[in-house]
Formats: structure tokens, sequence, C-alpha cells
């Protein structure tokens, strides 16, 4: 087997079409075909069932290419760690959730950008923990801060913050009493602030009169702030302007919630990141 092989694994597995990987690698198809074919044969074992509109792994498939892709990411960190020159440089990437992009850690964010001006800094935003896991898992971002509950397995937890969420509204608008007559604004599906929001109205029999839809916190903010709608968030995302809202208290068990920071474990860690942790840690911030 061939290191171009393991390339021709994962392009395969990833489109489920052995002419897309090809166009992908800049290979002729047959030369993707006969590859797959010898390694089937080297290895006695069949990795791709056939179809008329595409291939699918079989299991034995699946497994070579959950090694392939621990080969490949192995091989990007023993490129990363030998061009690191030691000192933060290059290009940090990081997810991050739109209740964090909103609060005190672009704070911290600029205080890095000015230590480390070597450093290009690339902000990746997402309301879904889950979406971020994968980023993380695909190599396209170094790290990321993910709000609520998350599956933790395969990844290191470099920081975690504890915060509360609330019910937010316009000040002075329709009393938590007639809750069962406002509209919510809420995130796509996968935010942990949504799932919040909808235990919260099952658990108390309630039904939203209308549930809006929104991609960014700018657009979230207007809704409340218009009086459109009430939302369930952590206050840090008001502390721009906590004068033009109200903050309502929820029961014990929706109240806490957490921030965590993580990175893939066992994966190398470039000089960037590293001190990107520290100064973290160094300042505690609370979103």
């Amino acid at each position: 087997m061939e290191l171009s092989d393991i390339d021709i694994i994962l392009a395969v597995g990833r489109s489920g079409k052995i002419s897309q990987a090809a166009k992908e690698l800049n290979y002729a198809q047959s030369n993707v075909t006969t590859r797959i074919k010898k390694l089937e044969q080297e290895y006695q074992v069949q990795l791709f069932n056939r179809f008329p509109k595409g291939v699918v792994p079989t299991a034995k498939g699946e497994q070579f290419i959950a090694y392939a892709a621990r080969i490949r990411n192995l091989l990007h960190d023993l490129e990363q760690d030998m061009m690191d020159p030691g000192e933060p440089s290059g290009t940090l990437k990081i997810g991050i959730v739109e209740t964090a992009a909103s609060s005190r850690f672009m704070e911290i964010l600029n205080e890095y950008q000015v230590t480390y001006p070597k450093v290009s800094i690339s902000l990746v935003n997402a309301t879904s923990p889950k979406v971020l896991r994968h980023k993380i898992q695909a190599y396209e971002i170094d790290g990321a801060f993910i709000s609520g509950a998350c599956v933790k397995e395969g990844l290191k937890v470099e920081y975690e913050m504890q915060d509360t969420v609330h019910i937010i509204s316009k000040r002075m608008e329709t009393p938590t009493e007639s809750l069962c007559q406002v509209s919510w604004v809420v995130f796509p599906q996968g935010c942990p602030y949504r799932e919040i929001t909808e235990m919260f109205l099952e658990e108390e029999g309630l039904s939203a009169r209308n549930m809006i839809e929104v991609s960014t916190m700018e657009n979230l903010l207007s809704c409340v702030e218009s009086g459109i709608a009430y939302t369930i968030m952590p206050c840090s995302v008001i502390h721009k302007k906590p004068e033009v809202y109200s903050v309502h208290d929820l029961a014990e068990k929706f109240t806490h919630t957490t921030t965590t920071f993580v990175r893939g474990e066992d994966r190398y860690v470039s000089s960037a990141l590293d001190q990107f942790v520290k100064l973290l840690n160094q300042k505690c911030i609370t979103f």
C-alpha cells in the first residue's frame, strides 16, 4: 500500500462515487478503480459494494477508512510539528458558538492578536455542537467553544465556563405570567439553547404561538429588542445593552449551562493554539 492509496480510499469514502473521487484527486477514473482493486487483492477483503449510482463501504471498508483517516491525521500532525517555528505564527482556526461570539470573548481575542501579530485568526461560527465537533475531527479547525452538553469522546477539554440562562424579553414588555401568548426566537435545530426552550415550554405545558428561527445572534437580539419574541439565552449575550431588556429567571433545572473550549484529543498542539489556551485560562473569562 502507498500513501496515495490512503487519499484514494478517503476520497471514495467521502463522495460515494469513484468518478467524483478521481476528479477531486485529479486522477483518471480507471486508475482509482485499479488502485482499489489492488488493495482488495492485497488484503483479501472487499472494501466497497458497487452499485449503478455509486459505491458503499463494506464493514471492512469502513474499518479501512477509519484507519486511513487516522494515518492521514497523524501525517498532518507530523507535518505541522516539523514546520512549527516554536513561536505563535501561522493560522489559528477557532470554532465558536454565536453566544460566545457576542460576549467578552472578543476582548481576549483582541489581546491575543495584539500579543501575537504573526498569527492569522480565523473564526468559524456555528450554533450546533455537533457541527463544531465534526469540524475538529475533520481537522478543519484547531479547537472550538461548545455550549451545552456534548459528547466529549475524542476531545480534550482545555477550559470550562459555567453560565446561567434566563428568559430574555424587551424591557417592560409582556409579563412572564403571559408566556403562552408570546412568540419565541431560537437558533436552528442542534442549538442547546433551543433544546432548553423546547423542554421549558413542554414542562410548563405551553405552546409557543410562533417559533421564529434565525441563524445569527444579531437577528435573534433584534427580534427580542423589538418585542417580537422572547428568547432563552445566557445573560452574557445582552451585555452590550442590558438596559433595553428584561431578564426573567427559570426553574433551577433549566438554569445552569456550560461552555467548554475543546480540541482534538491526542492531537498535535501548535504554538499558536498552546498560547491561546494559556491566555484563556489566565484571563478566566466568563461568558
